[in-house]
């Protein structure tokens, strides 16, 4: 093979593997709920450079097959004259025709040059192999190169354009949810009223909500709810925050002698210097024995 065909190999080789790795990073990401960057890469990596010398191969068999059609031209004397770019004449070495086309060969090897035909190849052969030979050798540096950091450059870019298209396919009121902040809720604390217990464990504040999680006691007979929407408010220093019922996840409904833990996200940012909040239910439904109202002041940090 010559050092363009070889050349020409690995660059298919590379494309394919290429090729193969974005689409099947992309099959990982779209099909997992949550994939490592070093699984992807070994799963996209393998299958795509499985999949890229699989087709080179099948390049390469057709190259071979090709050459193989047009190796002896049909009339031309195998071992006599040789077909254009062909084989050696079967003569010693550096032993060629004298007076030209027409004359014998030095030393009393039988047979003439026929008139007309090209020279023996076997003079320039040698370069042409030196040829493929570096031809081969940077082809299999690129290939080396394309395997080697391909994977890892086109897991990270279909990871950060799946992150991006997640980003502007996810509701804002899921991306506020998510978004993390900073921890300001200095201890636990709890409030108790009737049968109901409210403790308070974790105030985080993030660039443009206040999210307060919770869990409700019920120690009564009877499931006892406690509404966020209209109902929930987060008050300091004089300002009150209400809170986004899409994007909490507090259940609002305590079962009766269980317990339920939420998330209930308010709208606002606390403060750096506010060092209180108060946690109020205005409205408790599903019991006599529960208190009408619930209200918790939480210490910040």
């Amino acid at each position: 093979m010559t050092g363009r065909g070889m050349l020409r190999y690995f660059g298919l080789v590379g494309l394919a593997y290429l090729v193969a790795t974005l689409g099947t990073g992309l099959t990982d990401y779209l099909t997992a709920a949550e994939v490592s960057r070093t699984k992807a890469l070994v799963i996209s990596g393998s299958v795509g450079l499985v999949v890229a010398l699989l087709l080179g191969m099948i390049d390469l068999a057709k190259s071979g097959s090709s050459r193989a059609v047009a190796m002896d031209p049909p009339g031309i004397p195998a071992g006599r004259v040789p077909p254009p770019g062909g084989y050696t004449i079967p003569t010693p070495a550096g032993r060629y025709p004298v007076d030209g086309p027409g004359a014998s060969y030095p030393g009393g090897y039988g047979g003439t040059f026929p008139a007309g035909a090209s020279a023996p190849a076997g003079a320039a052969t040698a370069p042409a192999r030196r040829r493929g030979g570096v031809g081969l050798v940077l082809s299999a540096l690129l290939l080396l190169g394309l395997c080697a950091g391909g994977g890892y450059l086109a897991t990270t870019a279909v990871q950060a354009g799946v992150q991006k298209l997640s980003e502007f396919a996810t509701p804002p009121w899921i991306n506020k949810r998510n978004e993390q902040g900073q921890e300001r809720l200095a201890a636990e604390v709890s409030k108790t009223g009737g049968p109901l217990t409210i403790t308070v464990l974790s105030v985080e504040v993030t660039s443009q909500a206040t999210k307060v999680k919770i869990r409700g006691e019920n120690t009564g007979g009877d499931a006892l709810t406690l509404p966020t929407f209209g109902r929930a408010q987060l008050t300091a220093a004089g300002e009150t925050l209400l809170p986004d019922p899409g994007a909490s996840t507090w259940p609002e409904t305590v079962p009766a002698g269980g317990e339920a833990t939420g998330v209930i996200v308010f709208d606002g940012v606390l403060g750096a210097d506010t060092d209180s909040v108060r946690l109020s239910f205005s409205v408790i439904h599903g019991s006599f024995d529960a208190p009408p109202n619930i209200a918790v002041d939480i210490p910040l940090q």
